[in-house]
Parts: C-alpha cells; sequence; structure tokens
C-alpha cells in the first residue's frame, strides 16, 4: 500500500512538494497512515463512482421537478442533523486519540448522547415537517427519511477504527451498503416507480450501516458490554462540543439553505436543477477529507517533535489541495455544457452554469478542510464559531439576493463567494499564530 502511494506521489506532484509531503515524515509512521489513507480512498473512489453511475440514471429518470422534491426533502431533514451529532464526533476522535485506555468509556457515553439526540432530531423534523412542507410527496418523504437520525449513533464506531488508523474495516462496510443500496435503486428505475421507493431505501441506509458496523466492531474490538456510560466525561464531551453544535448549525445552514430557499423562492425544478449540478461538481470533494482525516494523528503528533514541523505538515496538505482543486476545477469549468448534457441530458441544461460556478467552491473546501483540522488540533473553538457563523449569515443573505435574480446560478455564487470570504481570516489567525509561536 505504501509503495503503490509513495509511487504515485512521486509521478504526479512536483519534486519540491513530494521531498516536503514524504521525506519530513518517518518511514514507519508515514506507512501505517498511508495504507490507512489509500483504503478510505479506494473505497470512496469506488462507492462515489458507483453512486454517481446510479445517480445519473436516477436524475434522469425522476427529472427536474421530482429529482427537485426529493432533493429537497433530502435538504430539509439534513438540518436537523445538527441535533442529532451534536457535534460530539469531532471531539471524540481526538479524544480517542489521547486517551485509548478510556476508549470504552468515551464510545459507550457518546452513543447514549447521540441516541437520545436522534429520537429528538427525528421527532423535531417530523413535526416542523408536517407545518413547512405543503407537497403531500414531500412530506411523506420528510415523514420516512426523519426515522434515519435513530440509527445513526452507530456512526461512532467509524470513528473508532479511525483513531486506531484502521480505516480499511468500515471502508468494507461502505463498499457493500453502497453496493445495496445503489442495485436497489436500480431495481426502482428499471421497475418504473416513483420518488417514494427511494425514500424507503435512503431510510435503509443508516439500518444497514448499523448493522454491518456493529458486526465489524463486535469481531475486532469485541462486545458492546464492555461500553459504559460515564456522567463526568459526558459533560466533559457536552461541554468540549458545545461549539461545534453551534458549528454544525451554520454548517448545515451553509450547505442546505440554498436548496430549501429555490424551492420557496423559485420552484421544485429549480431546486433539481441546481442539485444535479452539485451532485457532479462534488463528487471528487470526499479526497481531501480523507486524506486530511487519516494524518490529523500524525499532524496532532508532529507537534510534540516541534511547531515548526507540525506547521510544514499543514502547509504542505495546503499547497497539495490547492494545486490538485484547481486542476479539477479548470477543465470542468470550461466543459460545463457538454459534461451536463452528457450525463443529464436536454431537460438540465440549466445545471450547466451551475456546474461551471460550483466547481470552482473545491478550491475552498480544500483550504477549509486543512485549517479546520488546525483550529480543531488547537481547540480554537471560538474562531471556528465565529469564522463559520459568519459564512453562513453571509451565504443566507447572498441567497435572498441573487436566486430571486439569477436563479440556481445565483445559489451557486452565494456559495463560492461565501467560501472565499470563510478562508481569508481562518488562513490570516493560521500564519499569526505560526509567526508567535515560531518567533
Amino acid at each position: 500500500m505504501y509503495s503503490l502511494l509513495n509511487t504515485l506521489a512521486q509521478k504526479s506532484l512536483p519534486s519540491w512538494i513530494y521531498q516536503r509531503l514524504i521525506a519530513r515524515w518517518d518511514s514507519s509512521g508515514i506507512k501505517r497512515y498511508a495504507s490507512n489513507t489509500l483504503w478510505a480512498l479506494i473505497a470512496r473512489i469506488f462507492n462515489t463512482l458507483t453512486s454517481l453511475f446510479v445517480t445519473i440514471y436516477l436524475v434522469r429518470y425522476l427529472g427536474p421537478t421530482n429529482y427537485g422534491e426529493l432533493s429537497y426533502a433530502i435538504s430539509f431533514i439534513g438540518l436537523f442533523s445538527v441535533i442529532s451529532t451534536l457535534g460530539i464526533e469531532n471531539v471524540l476522535y481526538r479524544d480517542l486519540i489521547k486517551y485509548p485506555d478510556q476508549r470504552n468509556l468515551y464510545l459507550g457515553t457518546t452513543f447514549l448522547i447521540r441516541l437520545c439526540a436522534g429520537i429528538l432530531a427525528s421527532a423535531t423534523a417530523l413535526i416542523l415537517g408536517f407545518y413547512t412542507s405543503p407537497d403531500d410527496v414531500s412530506l411523506i418523504v420528510i415523514a420516512l427519511l426523519s426515522l434515519t437520525f435513530v440509527f445513526t449513533p452507530f456512526s461512532i464506531i467509524v470513528t473508532e477504527f479511525q483513531a486506531n488508523v484502521a480505516q480499511k474495516y468500515p471502508s468494507f462496510v461502505t463498499i457493500a451498503v453502497v453496493l445495496i443500496l445503489n442495485l436497489l435503486k436500480l431495481g426502482v428505475i428499471f421497475s418504473g416507480e416513483g420518488v417514494l421507493y427511494i425514500a424507503c431505501i435512503l431510510l435503509l441506509e443508516p439500518i444497514l450501516y448499523a448493522v454491518f458496523l456493529s458486526y465489524i466492531r463486535v469481531r475486532y474490538y469485541g462486545s458492546f458490554r464492555t461500553w459504559r456510560f460515564n456522567q463526568t466525561i459526558a459533560r466533559k464531551l457536552l461541554i468540549d462540543s458545545w461549539p461545534f453544535i453551534f458549528i454544525a448549525v451554520f454548517i448545515t445552514l451553509y450547505s442546505r439553505v440554498d436548496q430549501i430557499m429555490l424551492k420557496h423562492l423559485i420552484d421544485s425544478t429549480a431546486v433539481g436543477v441546481y442539485s444535479a449540478a452539485l451532485r457532479l461538481a462534488e463528487a471528487w470533494f470526499f479526497i481531501p477529507l480523507i486524506i486530511a482525516s487519516s494524518l490529523f494523528p500524525a499532524i496532532i503528533n508532529a507537534k510534540s517533535i516541534s511547531v515548526r514541523e507540525y506547521r510544514d505538515r499543514l502547509l504542505t496538505l495546503v499547497y497539495v489541495f490547492v494545486i490538485l482543486a484547481i486542476l479539477v476545477a479548470a477543465p470542468l469549468s470550461f466543459f460545463s455544457k457538454h459534461i451536463i448534457t452528457l450525463f443529464y441530458g436536454p431537460a438540465f441544461s440549466g445545471s450547466a452554469i451551475v456546474f461551471a460556478i460550483y466547481v470552482w467552491v473545491g478550491v475552498g473546501v480544500v483550504i477549509d478542510v486543512v485549517i479546520r483540522h488546525f483550529l480543531i488540533a488547537e481547540n480554537m473553538r471560538k474562531t471556528i464559531f465565529f469564522v463559520t457563523a459568519g459564512a453562513a449569515v453571509l451565504n443566507t443573505l447572498l441567497n435572498l439576493l441573487l436566486i430571486p435574480v439569477l436563479g440556481p446560478a445565483g445559489a451557486a455564487w452565494s456559495t463560492l463567494i461565501s467560501y472565499v470570504v470563510l478562508s481569508l481570516p481562518i488562513i490570516m489567525i493560521f500564519k499569526l499564530k505560526g509567526k508567535t509561536e515560531t518567533g
């Protein structure tokens, strides 16, 4: 695994970046993290390509209006994911690395908190859905998807494997679940069924993950009976994660509000046109997320060696990610009309301009991924909160101004501008803190 990743990096990256990326890490450490990263990348690439293939058929099959109804319901439910997660997994990942001997206490406590939060999120989404969604189809889809929150607490098992640099096991689970779900979606398409059947498949997703993740957890780490709830740890997790709760609120608004506002300011067709473009534009965003998550333990450990080494690793990731984002965005934006027509057909011609704009959001995404890991490692929760809150408010205001004028393209411009504004202050904070610590 390591030799393959090393060869690919050496051939694809400029020599100075390759030297900084590889030479600065000790060989034994990088092999472990590289293997972990490669497993995650292989799984996500396979799953993304599989899901993208099926989604293309699904989008063409449903058309802009029906796909817009489905996308609106998914975005509406996504607003309540904050309640179900409480931002705890950000803190849990860090604490599982720091306190491996208390793993069962942290996992048991987090699971119970997440279960109670999931039940609350499900009930809240269901109640508000009846008051805010006038369409019968949307209401039924929202009702079905609201039940997913009850099963999402099992996702903390993935965090346990990540903290132990054993990403390949949950990667196998993801591949299996994605295959099952996409085969079922193809069955719906070929049988000529509608949106409600797709909603039932989406409800099945967290159930399958819960079953399969539980199986591998018991097999490799033992029974769930060793998990214990601890009131002191619960208090600590909630105190440490409360800024992430509000951060998650703004991130959720940031990522969902555009589709919800498109539905209420224009119509479901506009949501379908916009969402279809996003599916293609965001298809590669998982790559920097996986790399950063897999290397996060190495980045944290580097600070015990030297502050300069710690900052160099973060800067190297920023350089590599930005170059990658530009290389991906430029050709996709230039050929946007041909790409949209090829994948979705002429019915989605309006998605081309959205796609051309939104692919450049990737540059802001990759910077944000690395710098957020820096802020988490530094425990700069308030900084993350204020920057994210500002970007979310700005994005909402821009959507209100631009959507009525530019339609779905206005939502794309709002997201791009917000990401640029979000990245600049975080980068300045990073540079100033680095000068202070090394000066």
